[in-house]
């Protein structure tokens, strides 16, 4: 390890030892210890920035015509064209984007112009501070249809109207017609949603996995994942760093060595452990893949990222598992009650899926292999639920916690996935060109694992497909992959919609 390496470990390290140091309150460092801290593009505080723009028409006199049926002198009609302007800026302010989380509402910006319709340098000048901040821009097209265009040419970026009205559908019409974003919301209640999948889609592009590995893809198994990084980031947006298996080992000798990491990590495992219906392992063994979970967020910190993965196979067969007595299973439960993407063995195609579903649905997931089952059912079958699978903001799921080895460690949790009243279930997976994205509306109708000392990847959710579509599904499977994320609730429709807007092919089987 060079000394740039060596400081940067030892900063992160001890700043993580200093939080632990300073809570007197363990249940509070417990809950640090299993949160996650802010990261680079954090997915928890990802805004949308919105910039709103209205524009009106102020002629140069007062006339009537085919386009102007009640003539006002051009003093009244500036008056009446601010104070229409003043009215909008506070609506916006008090309703839906001053107060939702996932806006940040940019000033607002009035752009005139007179009976030529043209809009002057001058005037778009007056969006420039925020060109580069915005995200989308909120049109009230007030006065003509070539101003919006004009907007969204001159931002480069989504103009949103509300409202399928004849100019809202017009200046959309046009706008995409010259190779630019023009969204049109129903109501209020569609472009809330409408902002929800910008917001989305702002995430999923803003994602960086990191992926310790010294193999590298196609992964030993799994190769059904996106092998092709470089078409991933130019096209979506999401980059994946690598490191090398001797850093995720620095890294961890380092955690292990800190006595407040490991005071602190115990008093999580004892949190982990109290909380649950039942602990089939020892607590030393719980405490230990704590620790590696330190050691990872101390790695996605000092590399900016905001997602993780690790081929089970290529690792296992490193050595490393069986020294430390850790599996990645809690890892990707821990960073799911976060609402950071985390996918097994290398799969992006599994982790963009579930950035997707977490971000549609507000729910963790659950991920695994995707076998036929009889009466026309498949099962989803991975030791990698979390308990936020109810919802963000909702209480957790009731969860056990599991051993993976004969030898008794590598925690992993247990969900009952039928001790729940929502059973209609939203399954999704991206194909390894990254191109495609597979949507399935099914319902669950069993489950196992609970309440069982099983071995290995042991927490099974089964689910039936639409009547007469399960055969249909297992075959595109062969276009798409092996496994599989699934959600509580039905979000076929936004999920349909956001794959639109990151330029999949989307295919529904509901």
């Amino acid at each position: 390890m060079n000394r740039r390496d060596f400081l940067v470990v030892g900063a992160s390290s001890a700043a993580l030892a200093a939080a632990a140091g300073r809570s007197s309150d363990s249940a509070l460092a417990a809950e640090d210890v299993l949160g996650v801290p802010t990261l680079a593009c954090d997915p928890r505080q990802t805004k949308l920035n919105v910039k709103p723009v209205m524009t009106n028409i102020v002629h140069s006199d007062a006339w009537e015509g085919p386009c102007r049926w009640q003539s006002i002198p051009p003093d009244q009609e500036k008056r009446a064209a601010e104070a229409s302007f003043a009215a909008w800026c506070k609506q916006l302010r008090e309703g839906f984007l001053g107060r939702s989380r996932l806006v940040n509402l940019l000033e607002p910006v009035q752009i005139t112009f007179a009976e030529c319709f043209t809009v002057t340098p001058d005037q778009l000048a007056k969006l420039a501070p925020d060109r580069q901040a915005t995200d989308a821009a909120l049109v009230y097209p007030a006065g003509s249809s070539i101003s919006g265009y004009e907007v969204a040419r001159y931002l480069g970026k989504p103009i949103v109207m509300i409202g399928l009205n004849c100019r809202n559908v017009d200046i959309a019409t046009y706008t995409r017609a010259k190779g630019l974003e023009a969204f049109v919301a129903r109501d209020q209640a569609d472009f809330q949603q409408l902002v929800g999948l910008l917001q989305a889609r702002k995430v999923l592009r803003s994602t960086k996995v990191l992926f310790p590995t010294d193999r590298g893809l196609p992964a030993s198994c799994s190769v059904g994942s996106i092998w092709d990084l470089e078409d991933l980031h130019r096209r979506l947006g999401v980059e994946v760093k690598t490191i090398s298996y001797q850093e995720l080992a620095g890294e961890m000798k380092t955690v292990l060595e800190s006595e407040p990491l490991a005071a602190a990590a115990q008093r999580a495992a004892e949190q982990l452990v109290q909380k649950a219906d039942k602990s089939f392992l020892d607590i030393k063994y719980v405490v230990r893949s704590v620790q590696f979970y330190q050691a990872v967020k101390n790695l996605m910190v000092r590399h900016g990222c905001n997602a993780f993965t690790i081929e089970c196979f290529e690792f296992c067969s490193s050595r490393w598992p069986e020294k430390w007595t850790i599996t990645p299973c809690l890892l990707h439960a821990l960073f799911g009650n976060q609402r950071c993407a985390s996918s097994c063995e290398a799969d992006l195609g599994t982790l963009l899926a579930l950035r997707m579903l977490m971000s549609v649905s507000g729910k963790s997931c659950h991920q695994g292999n995707c076998d036929p089952r009889a009466e026309d059912t498949f099962r989803i079958n991975h030791s990698a639920p979390s308990m936020k699978m109810n919802g963000f903001d909702q209480p957790d799921l009731p969860y056990q916690l599991g051993r993976f080895v004969s030898g008794g460690w590598g925690t992993k949790v247990v969900v009952n996935f039928m001790e729940n009243a929502e059973k209609t279930v939203t399954v999704a997976r991206v194909n390894p060109l990254a191109t495609k994205l597979l949507v399935l509306r099914g319902r669950l109708v069993g489950a196992s694992g609970w309440g069982q000392d099983l071995l290995s990847c042991s927490v099974e959710a089964v689910i039936r497909p639409p009547e007469g579509r399960c055969d249909d599904f297992m075959r595109k499977r062969l276009e798409y992959g092996n496994h599989q994320s699934w959600v509580y609730g039905d979000y076929v429709e936004p999920l349909r919609r956001l794959g639109e807007m990151l330029g999949l092919t989307v295919e529904v089987i509901a």
